[in-house]
């Protein structure tokens, strides 16, 4: 019999999966830089494969990431069109603005714009390449660009180019219908072309027209350049090809090979590239392995090189008298050189042309060798000569190199970080880096700090580039103190500067529920409340600067107004006692207060009472309090805010050239220091004007009215917190009581959600107008610009604008708070409920992005900034204060531990709390324990010389926790082409983590690990015994540490070998098996190893099985066993002890190249391939004895991910929190607990991280009909043409096969205004009539979903996921 009892039912229910990417790919394969936001911005684009990214670099030299956008497709190639008036359509949203031109899988040529009122990519056009294009080695997968954008080429893979001509009068398919295609029937095809086998394209370039700029449109030839490897010949020939706009021909001009086109060349030097020569018109660089040519096109049936810079070495010591006419050649030589043979060649690999040059253009170059140099143009006489300087920089060999403005270079490394650098004084400086995953090779989940959300440990990067990365789902912060459990009852947390100028924070106010303490900011936190002068026997509702150097508290029955003393401020009263003021109401409480410059309004406790208090100078030189108005409003209120732009911020760089055109739009309205917002409990928000005399006027309301699925009226609406803020315009975000928070839009800024639809064809059906509400215009104008202005005129108005509710997004189930980082209305802002999350409203135009911060609940929170730590963030959670800072500006929220040596595997090992890492290169392998926090080495285990570790996996065994290794005896590949075994040898090491004093005492030692660092330093003890104080670490984690430091000893952790098999091939994969067996993937033979006298010092093989080809995989479930065949795909097999036998149980019927594999079920696999692909493998029905070997397993369910997942686990990347007990109303049947036990995590090459949700039937059938709707709006169609459900089956062969949700296009449903979110749930969102057509044809398009319903279904997905 089998081991174990089949559990399982005959038939399990089909899984159905959601796949959402929580990390998009990072690795850069194309990279351009252009005026894509707007005439007045220069903007990077990086074409990531499936993804596009917008970003900018600040003055500093930071890479910040504007916008990233899936494009569902794979991008080929990406280039930037320029702006040409004379041959570009006038449109008013694209003029002066450059068009991104990109080739991708789905055969067509797009071009997209950047819509910075909808902050996302936009397609503009896609031009289809004809029939042809479905073959793949016809489909287009190069680009060429005319530098004055007069065309654009199209080159496939072999034998077919095609020119497209840009003109006014091809409106928005920017170029014309015509297209010019070489060879071609009529083309003109010379002696040395054949039709029917031109050659392999490697690399072409449009030569800039010698004609003048005005006569430029008058040209009717078009010279380009290709370099093509013609079947049969030597080397690369050079084809020059001109073409004829107005005849509508490509005629073939001249062929030339590199070498002869040089006095006594010597053939043999490849050819490698084309690099375009924009600044003189008639020329181009050839880049050569070994040298660099600058061609003569002037005349183009005579080309010429008119330049040879050679990279033949010399020897080092004749480089001193090399003479001026050769200065050139050999300083190339010097970049290229690496050793003395001359034989060896260099080649470049990337360059950039300096924007904006001027009279003395520029040309930055990569060499192979990582070498970056700067070249010169220059004029002797009628000739053009380049010259380069000697290396300036080096660095991992660039992918792309762009020069920016400002002097910057950005250097993009394919498998590594890239580098920002800066051009100074001559020389190359490094400023910052631009964070790239990929490759992502492996990873474990570990929830290492206790904070109820997993994070990742992924083995990143290549050779010296190479790290682990601690990646985290959401915004990572930095933890720089902490202090004990010690504040019980807290309610409000605030920090204020003593003047409204300074730089820094003073005081830092903690109110609890009978008192009040006041701490000042700095290294160490002190309690001064007796030198700042408030009531420390009282609560505090809220505080804030009044005054310079004075400050108001709030309490619930007096307000008082404190000078502090010189004891608390260096630049306080002189006096010993600070100076105080009080303020009492008649004949009530207080129960709510803003505070701001000037004034401070309260709420009674007579509902709805506001009252206005403002400062009145005394004769002292002090302030006191007086009452300046009262009113009665019709509901009681709940909170209450005023908006302040007391800190201006520096215009972010995302905004550098946006500003002037938002402010120019602006009409007079809302005055900052004259409105506040308070929510009622009617319930509703709303915009009030304080101006005295005016009674509190109602400007603006929103009412709050939210119905869950059955119409039922939600509870808990009543607004916890409101905030006005704004970027391009106003908008009001209000947190709810019950975890909701909405956003609010004046209806004049909802008719701009249309903006982009003039850059659609008439095919583009428009958005219904919101709710007919007529525009009133709304500006922000604040203080310091009102002087001499007269803008009044929403106070004449006879009635309050009624807001619009444009987003409703649950962030949990606890109120939310909203928590400004400054004074500002364009601040970013921290909303606190079941966890914190980050609304970034300063970088996104009319779009908020609610991102996740990385950190525990916390229920109050404040800014910090102090000298030291200009940037911090006090959480207060599980009575504990937290110091942290949060870098949200980065383009990547991760934390990186260099290892300097690629990471095959990384484990956790949980009794040591320790990093196990797999290192491997250069034949040089060890197994080393790393600290999760520093990243430092505690010990390492050094493989023989020509030992190379190839898997590893931990065992756990009888309270054990022990390392399995498989490695390789024999250099060279584990495989050979056919997919058959080499002949090699390996091992099956098993390693123990001990104390290195009781490593000696081990029995059975077989050996020692090496100690290559020193293990984590003890944390500083606390420095004071104030309970006020903060300290780097709570008395609890300073008992685990001591824990764990005696248990290691006082000599740290050591890796101790235990036992060794040798194998008859190289093991590939090794996985424990019911605690006492190891599977063991030798060649194409899978073992079974047992213990002997159930000791795991000695290993014995009890049962093998072999395959036709590699064993590369192996994953367990219960007594079931998975193998990964490199051919033959995924075979179950299962042990029999009565027999000790290895049976075969299913087959896979398909041919697939699997990435990892693993069991969710005892019949069921989930399997990755390295194409893109992946799939769920299940078995029919149950397995008995009586099985054929024959059997196949069936394919259940797809998806196309377009990069391949190398690495899969059942996991979760998410916040555990029971979000699914407010949401009982919606009908769905898997809760949050489900989702989390049956999730996948997924990384990817190109550094995604990607996670499979399991959902139910009905939800998935419910998600399949808004997918589908998404799929043909306007604005979340695949943006390069692709039928978007196409692309996720590409690679399945089977119709029935139901395909896994796509989470990247669902999630664009809650970047929608809740206008589109309808139009998209009612059926009217296709993209024309035909699709339309189509739609309805499967059901979806012409049937009404249940709005609520989905809503509620996505806020639960999106909690899980976020």
């Amino acid at each position: 019999m089998a081991v174990g009892v089949d559990s399982e039912p005959a038939n399990s229910p089909q899984p159905f999966y959601m796949a959402k990417r929580v990390l998009k790919s990072s690795a850069v394969l194309q990279a351009v830089y252009g005026h894509i936001r707007s005439p007045s911005t220069l903007d990077l684009v990086f074409g990531k494969e499936t993804t596009l990214e917008l970003a900018v670099v600040s003055d500093d030299g930071v890479v910040q990431s504007l916008c990233e956008q899936c494009v569902f497709g794979t991008i080929k190639d990406l280039k930037v069109l320029p702006w040409n008036a004379d041959f570009r359509g006038v449109q008013t949203e694209l003029y002066g603005k450059d068009l991104l031109a990109l080739l991708s899988d789905s055969g067509k040529l797009s071009f997209l714009t950047f819509n910075v009122e909808l902050h996302r990519f936009l397609a503009v056009s896609n031009v289809n390449l004809g029939p042809q294009a479905k073959e793949e080695t016809k489909r287009g997968r190069m680009l060429a660009v005319e530098p004055r954008g007069r065309a654009v080429a199209v080159a496939a893979f072999e034998d077919t180019l095609s020119v497209f001509l840009t003109s006014t009068t091809a409106g928005n398919n920017v170029v014309e219908d015509r297209r010019l295609v070489f060879p071609g029937p009529n083309a003109d095809l010379g002696q040395e072309v054949n039709s029917a086998k031109w050659g392999i394209i490697w690399s072409m370039a449009f030569v800039q027209s010698t004609q003048e700029s005005n006569q430029i449109k008058e040209a009717s030839s078009i010279v380009l350049a290709v370099l093509v490897h013609i079947h049969g010949h030597g080397e690369n020939d050079i084809q020059v090809l001109s073409c004829d706009t107005k005849e509508g021909m490509i005629h073939h001009v001249a062929t030339c090979s590199p070498s002869s086109m040089i006095p006594g060349g010597v053939p043999g030097y490849l050819a490698l590239s084309m690099i375009e020569f924009p600044v003189v018109p008639g020329y181009l660089l050839l880049a050569r392995l070994g040298d660099l040519l600058l061609l003569d096109l002037r005349c183009p049936s005579k080309p010429r090189a008119s330049a040879v810079l050679s990279v033949q070495h010399s020897p080092i010591d004749q480089e001193r008298d090399v003479q001026q006419d050769t200065l050139a050649a050999a300083s190339l030589l010097l970049l290229f050189s690496r050793c003395n043979d001359s034989a060896q060649k260099g080649s470049i690999s990337a360059w950039s042309w300096q924007p904006d040059a001027g009279d003395h253009p520029k040309l930055v170059l990569s060499m192979d060798s990582g070498e970056i140099a700067i070249a010169e143009v220059f004029m002797e006489g009628s000739e053009v000569q380049v010259q380069i300087h000697e290396r300036l920089y080096r660095c991992s060999p660039c992918r792309s190199l762009l020069w920016l403005k400002g002097g910057f270079i950005a250097a993009l490394v394919e498998m590594g970080d890239g580098q920002i650098l800066e051009l100074v004084d001559g020389g190359l400086t490094f400023r910052s880096y631009i964070l790239n995953n990929a490759p992502i090779l492996d990873f474990t989940l570990v929830d290492y700090h206790g904070e109820k959300q997993d994070q990742m440990f992924a083995c990143c990067g290549v050779g010296k580039e190479s790290a682990i990365r601690v990646i985290r789902n959401g915004i990572s912060v930095e933890k720089l103190l902490s202090t004990p459990p010690l504040y019980q009852g807290v309610v409000g947390l605030w920090t204020l500067r003593m003047f409204q100028h300074d730089k820094h924070h003073s005081f830092f106010v903690m109110s609890f529920v009978q008192e009040t303490r006041v701490l000042s900011v700095g290294l160490n936190f002190v309690d001064i409340t007796d030198a700042v002068g408030l009531e420390s026997s009282a609560s505090t509702l809220t505080c804030g600067l009044i005054e310079d150097g004075w400050i108001a508290q709030v309490c619930s029955t007096k307000v008082l107004l404190c000078a502090p003393s010189l004891a608390a401020h260096p630049a306080g009263n002189v006096s010993p006692i600070p100076q105080r003021k009080t303020w009492k109401p008649r004949d009530a409480c207080i129960s709510l207060g803003a505070v701001t410059k000037g004034s401070i309004i309260l709420a009674l406790s007579r509902p709805g009472v506001l009252l206005i208090l403002g400062t009145k100078l005394t004769e002292d030189g002090g302030f006191e309090l007086v009452e300046i108005q009262q009113y009665q409003l019709e509901a009681e209120v709940s909170c209450i805010s005023i908006p302040s732009d007391e800190e201006p911020d520096p215009v972010p760089p995302s905004m550098v050239g946006l500003m002037e055109d938002s402010k120019g739009t602006a009409q007079g309205g809302v005055v900052v220091g004259e409105v506040c917002v308070v929510g009622t409990h009617k319930p509703s928000v709303e915009l009030l004007s304080i101006r005295p005399g005016e009674n509190f006027k109602a400007l603006a309301v929103g009412m709050v009215n939210l119905v869950n699925s059955v119409g039922i009226t939600m509870g808990g609406c009543v607004p916890e917190t409101v905030r006005l803020a704004h970027f391009d315009r106003l908008y009001i975000i209000c947190g709810l009581r019950n975890g909701m928070l909405l956003r609010y839009e004046w209806p004049s800024s909802i008719s701009k959600d249309s903006a982009e639809e003039s850059l659609l064809s008439s095919r583009v059906k428009r958005a219904a107008p919101a709710r007919g509400f007529a525009p009133k215009p709304v500006n922000v104008v604040s203080c310091h610009q009102r002087k001499g202005e007269q803008s009044h005129r929403i106070a004449e108005e006879r009635g309050p604008v009624h807001l619009y509710l444009v987003a409703v997004r649950r962030i949990g189930v606890s109120p939310v708070s909203l928590i400004p980082l400054h004074a500002s209305l364009r601040a970013d802002i921290i909303a606190l409920s079941d966890r914190p999350w980050l609304l970034q409203t300063a970088g996104q135009s009319q779009r908020i992005a609610y991102t996740s911060i990385s950190f525990q609940a916390s229920t109050h929170a404040t800014p910090v900034n102090s000298p030291d730590c200009p940037n911090g963030i006090l959480f207060l959670a599980d009575c504990s204060l937290h110091l942290v800072e949060m870098e949200h500006t980065k383009r990547l929220h991760v934390q990186r531990l260099p290892l300097r040596r690629t990471p095959r595997r990384v484990l956790y090992h949980e009794s040591t709390k320790t990093l196990v890492v797999l290192r491997s290169e250069c034949s040089v392998s060890d197994i080393c324990c790393i600290d999760p926090l520093s990243g430092t080495i505690l010990s390492s285990y050094l493989l023989g010389e020509g030992e190379t570790a190839k898997c590893m996996q931990l065992w756990h065994i009888g309270g054990d926790q022990l390392i399995l290794v498989g490695t390789s005896l024999t250099d060279g590949k584990s495989m050979m082409p056919n997919g058959e075994p080499e002949s090699s040898k390996g091992r099956i090491l098993v390693l123990r983590i001990e104390s290195k004093g009781e490593a000696g005492k081990s029995k059975g030692l077989l050996g020692k690990g090496t100690m290559c660092g020193g293990r984590i330093g003890e944390s500083p003890e606390i420095g004071s015994s104030q309970p006020m104080d903060l300290c780097e670490s709570s008395p609890e984690d300073n008992v685990d540490r001591d824990e764990q430091m005696n248990a290691a000893g006082s000599e740290g952790w050591e890796l101790s070998l235990m036992s060794q098999t040798l194998t008859q091939g190289m093991v590939l994969a090794v996985c424990p098996y019911l605690e006492q067996y190891i599977l063991a993937a030798v060649g194409n033979n899978l073992h079974c190893y047992g213990l002997v006298q159930d000791s795991f010092h000695r290993l014995r093989r009890i049962a093998a099985a072999r395959t036709r080809f590699v064993i590369t995989n192996i994953a367990v479930y219960m007594h079931r066993i998975a193998v990964g065949d490199c051919r033959d795909g995924i075979l179950f097999y299962s042990y029999r002890e009565d027999t000790r036998k290895l049976e075969q149980l299913q087959f896979d019927p398909a041919k697939r190249l699997v990435g990892d594999c693993v069991l969710t079920e005892l019949n069921t696999a989930v399997v990755t391939d390295k194409t893109g692909n992946f799939c769920v493998l299940s078995a029919a029905s149950g397995v008995d004895d009586s099985v054929s070997p024959e059997r196949n397993l069936v394919t259940s369910s797809w998806f196309h991910m377009g990069e391949p997942i190398v690495r899969i686990k059942k996991g979760s990347f998410s916040y555990r929190t029971p979000v699914e007990e407010t949401l009982k109303l919606c009908s769905v049947s898997t809760s949050s607990s489900d989702l989390l036990d049956s999730s996948l995590v997924g990384c990817t090459l190109l550094g995604s991280v990607v996670i499979f949700i399991q959902l139910s039937r009905e939800d998935h059938e419910l998600l399949t009909a808004v997918q589908a709707s998404l799929a043909n709006y306007h604005l979340t169609a695949p943006l390069l043409g692709n039928d978007h459900q196409e692309y996720r089956r590409r690679g399945c062969h089977q119709a029935d096969v139901s395909l896994v949700l796509d989470g990247d296009m669902l999630g664009q449903f809650l970047e929608l205004t809740n206008a589109q979110q309808r139009m998209v749930l009612s059926g009217e969102s296709a993209r024309s009539s035909q699709d339309l057509i189509e739609s309805s044809s499967l059901g979806h398009a012409r049937t009404k979903l249940p709005v609520e319903q989905v809503l509620r279904l996505f806020e639960r997905v999106h909690n899980y996921l976020t």
